[in-house]
């Protein structure tokens, strides 16, 4: 994948549960602050665009639309190099109840 990151899931056998592990690319880490930042804006919006042009319930879309929330929670820490970017970000995959799962899917007018 293109851009300052790198992804990695990792699963559990016998279990549901997931990660994604992210790790910031060298060339990426040597970087000013201001060009760290400038690169993952880019990144984000990038993925953006990617998203828009998927189906909304596609699994590519919704694997997206989980890693922007995460970068984009991310971005403010970037911009202030509050982030040690030599470690492995790991981030916990919660499935959704199925309560809320149907909840989400009704079309309420």
């Amino acid at each position: 994948m293109k851009g300052p990151v790198k992804y990695k899931i990792v699963s559990f056998d016998g279990s549901d549960e997931r990660e994604v592990h992210v790790d910031f690319k060298d060339d990426f880490q040597k970087l000013s602050l201001d060009k760290q930042a400038t690169q993952f804006a880019e990144h984000i919006d990038s993925l953006k665009t990617q998203a828009a042009n998927l189906p909304d319930e596609s699994q590519e879309r919704q694997g997206i639309d989980f890693v922007l929330e995460f970068l984009e929670e991310l971005a403010p820490r970037i911009q202030a190099g509050e982030l040690p970017l030599n470690e492995t970000v790991i981030v916990k995959v919660m499935e959704q109840p199925p309560l809320k799962q149907l909840i989400s899917k009704l079309d309420i007018n």
